[in-house]
Protein backbone atom coordinates (compact mmCIF):
# COMPACT_ATOMS: atom_id res chain seq x y z
CA UNK A 1 0.00 0.00 0.00
CA UNK A 2 0.95 3.37 -1.14
CA UNK A 3 2.54 5.52 1.68
CA UNK A 4 1.17 9.28 2.64
CA UNK A 5 3.27 11.70 1.70
CA UNK A 6 2.91 14.91 3.79
CA UNK A 7 3.27 18.83 2.31
CA UNK A 8 6.03 18.81 3.83
CA UNK A 9 7.37 16.18 2.65
CA UNK A 10 6.26 16.51 -0.93
CA UNK A 11 8.07 19.98 -1.05
CA UNK A 12 11.27 18.19 0.48
CA UNK A 13 11.07 16.21 -3.00
CA UNK A 14 10.27 18.62 -5.12
CA UNK A 15 13.04 20.70 -4.30
CA UNK A 16 15.65 17.54 -4.55
CA UNK A 17 14.21 17.29 -7.82
CA UNK A 18 15.00 20.82 -8.79
CA UNK A 19 18.41 20.83 -7.64
CA UNK A 20 18.91 17.45 -9.57
CA UNK A 21 17.24 19.11 -12.66
CA UNK A 22 20.14 22.12 -12.22
CA UNK A 23 22.96 20.34 -11.91
CA UNK A 24 21.90 18.35 -15.04
CA UNK A 25 21.71 21.69 -16.80
CA UNK A 26 25.24 22.83 -15.36
CA UNK A 27 26.54 19.47 -16.75
CA UNK A 28 25.29 19.63 -20.09
CA UNK A 29 26.06 23.52 -20.61
CA UNK A 30 30.07 22.76 -18.96
CA UNK A 31 29.80 19.78 -21.85
CA UNK A 32 28.69 22.42 -24.72
CA UNK A 33 31.38 24.50 -23.61
CA UNK A 34 33.93 22.61 -23.89
CA UNK A 35 33.87 21.30 -27.36
CA UNK A 36 35.46 22.04 -29.90
CA UNK A 37 34.60 24.52 -33.21
CA UNK A 38 34.66 22.91 -36.42
CA UNK A 39 37.28 24.23 -38.59
CA UNK A 40 35.99 26.11 -41.43
CA UNK A 41 37.86 25.42 -44.92
CA UNK A 42 39.35 29.21 -46.22
CA UNK A 43 37.79 30.09 -49.41
CA UNK A 44 40.12 30.62 -52.35
CA UNK A 45 39.87 34.41 -53.47
CA UNK A 46 39.35 34.32 -57.03
CA UNK A 47 40.62 37.41 -58.46
CA UNK A 48 38.73 39.10 -61.79
CA UNK A 49 39.99 42.03 -63.89
CA UNK A 50 37.71 44.15 -65.80
CA UNK A 51 37.65 44.30 -69.55
CA UNK A 52 35.68 46.34 -71.76
CA UNK A 53 32.94 44.09 -74.03
CA UNK A 54 31.31 45.47 -77.41
CA UNK A 55 27.66 44.16 -77.76
CA UNK A 56 24.85 44.44 -80.26
CA UNK A 57 21.04 44.43 -79.43
CA UNK A 58 20.67 40.69 -78.83
CA UNK A 59 23.62 40.76 -76.50
CA UNK A 60 25.92 38.62 -78.40
CA UNK A 61 29.75 39.63 -78.13
CA UNK A 62 31.25 41.40 -80.66
CA UNK A 63 34.86 42.75 -79.28
CA UNK A 64 36.64 42.46 -76.07
CA UNK A 65 39.21 44.77 -75.06
CA UNK A 66 41.42 45.24 -71.65
CA UNK A 67 40.42 48.26 -69.48
CA UNK A 68 43.59 50.21 -70.19
CA UNK A 69 41.94 50.20 -73.99
CA UNK A 70 38.97 52.15 -73.41
CA UNK A 71 39.58 54.58 -76.35
CA UNK A 72 39.96 51.42 -79.07
CA UNK A 73 36.91 49.87 -76.96
CA UNK A 74 35.01 53.05 -77.98
CA UNK A 75 36.69 53.01 -81.43
CA UNK A 76 35.31 49.89 -82.39
CA UNK A 77 31.96 50.62 -81.06
CA UNK A 78 31.82 53.93 -83.35
CA UNK A 79 33.13 51.79 -86.30
CA UNK A 80 30.15 49.38 -85.95
CA UNK A 81 27.67 51.87 -85.57
CA UNK A 82 28.91 53.42 -88.96
CA UNK A 83 28.83 50.10 -90.24
CA UNK A 84 24.87 48.97 -89.83
CA UNK A 85 22.98 51.49 -88.88
CA UNK A 86 19.99 49.66 -88.10
CA UNK A 87 21.58 47.49 -85.58
CA UNK A 88 22.03 49.02 -82.04
CA UNK A 89 25.60 48.30 -80.06
CA UNK A 90 26.85 49.31 -76.53
CA UNK A 91 29.91 48.93 -74.54
CA UNK A 92 30.06 47.22 -71.12
CA UNK A 93 32.35 46.98 -68.23
CA UNK A 94 32.44 43.39 -67.83
CA UNK A 95 34.23 41.11 -65.00
CA UNK A 96 35.79 38.29 -66.10
CA UNK A 97 38.13 35.90 -64.32
CA UNK A 98 42.16 36.36 -64.24
CA UNK A 99 43.73 33.63 -65.69
CA UNK A 100 46.99 31.88 -63.78
CA UNK A 101 50.51 32.52 -65.26
CA UNK A 102 51.70 29.21 -62.70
Amino acid sequence: MAKRVTSKERLQQMAEEAAAGEEQKAEKKAKKATTTKKKVAKSVIKREKVVWKVFDASYKEIASFPYSQKDEAFAKLEDRKQKKSGTTFFINEVKVPMEDDV
